[in-house]
């Protein structure tokens, strides 16, 4: 699960203007892992908010956002995870 979790920091931490799609479809995907592995929604969804809260305003607060909203199911119903 840490290493998944550490990815998708790394993502934040270089996504662009350009790669934000793409590195959002990656974003949730690694979710998705996640989500099969058996991980429970408040144990992915914790350490993502107090990282996002972290984050000063711009592109990667905004993407961690985008990534919470999967994980709380604050998306269009055919991404909903959990």
């Amino acid at each position: 699960m840490e290493e998944i979790m550490e990815q998708i920091r790394l993502i934040s931490s270089s996504v662009t203007e350009d790669t934000y799609n793409t590195d959002l479809n990656l974003g949730y995907e690694l979710l998705m892992k996640l989500h099969e592995m058996g991980v429970d929604k408040e144990s992915v969804y914790r350490p993502l908010l107090e990282y996002h809260n972290g984050l000063e305003d711009g592109i990667a607060y905004d993407y961690v956002a985008d990534i919470l909203d999967y994980v709380s199911g604050w998306c269009s119903p055919e991404r909903i995870i959990w």
